[in-house]
């Protein structure tokens, strides 16, 4: 049962349209599991829409109409080679993901990077600037190594289960970390357990760990 939710203000910023991408990206993934915070996020839409409609017109370019319906009229094809290119991802995680994560995924190959015996991580390029967007994922009954933050981390649970010193999370929880937060996140014994997360900076391991931390990269893409 999802019990991790977008704060109201994120969701009012998601409908307006005024998040970053990756950040939208994850709220998106939650709306996907989440049917309150989507019912929700329509409320805003549709509330949105009324202000819209309220508003003086603004006179615009008399070219600006031909504009709109040409970009719509290129914008399936585009779309269409978009998903053929994304729909040919292999990997042995893919097939779990809820299907507008695997939209996502890069052609080929998710490339996972090594960062602990129990822990991987696969960056994923989507025209992000500020913030890297990557999936994480831990070994049944693996622990990642402690942690700090430097900056917000966003984790939404695609696969399995997790735990760390604040509780348990399962699919669909979307989980805010803020700057100075250490955590330790260990999957259930079970099953391995697939995130997709947003880092605003690169994360900092504790303890002995810390010697690695010349090594990680930090790819917003």
């Amino acid at each position: 049962m999802i019990s991790k939710h977008p704060d109201p203000q994120a969701l009012v910023e998601y409908s307006s349209g005024t998040l970053a991408l990756a950040t939208s990206i994850a709220v998106t993934t939650h709306l996907q599991l989440c049917r309150t915070c989507a019912d929700a996020t329509s409320s805003l839409n549709n509330l949105g829409g009324d202000m819209i409609d309220q508003a003086e017109a603004t006179p615009v370019s008399e070219d600006l109409l031909q504009k709109v319906l040409s970009s719509i009229d290129e914008e399936p094809t585009k779309n269409a080679d978009h998903n053929r290119t994304r729909s040919s991802v292999v990997d042995d995680v893919a097939h779990a993901l809820p299907h507008y994560v695997r939209a996502l995924l890069p052609q080929g190959s998710l490339q996972w990077q090594f960062l602990s015996p129990s822990l991987r991580v696969a960056t994923l390029s989507v025209g992000e600037e500020e913030n890297e967007l990557a999936l994480h994922r831990i070994k049944a009954g693996g622990k990642a190594p402690e942690h700090n933050h430097a900056g917000q981390e966003i984790t939404v649970v695609l696969t399995g289960t997790f735990s760390d010193e604040e509780g348990i999370y399962q699919p669909g929880d979307f989980i805010v970390r803020q700057p100075g937060d250490v955590h330790r996140p260990m999957a259930a014994q079970n099953e391995e357990c697939i995130c997709l997360s947003v880092l605003a900076a690169p994360i900092k391991l504790t303890g002995i760990n810390r010697l690695m931390n010349p090594f990680l990269r930090f790819s917003p893409s």
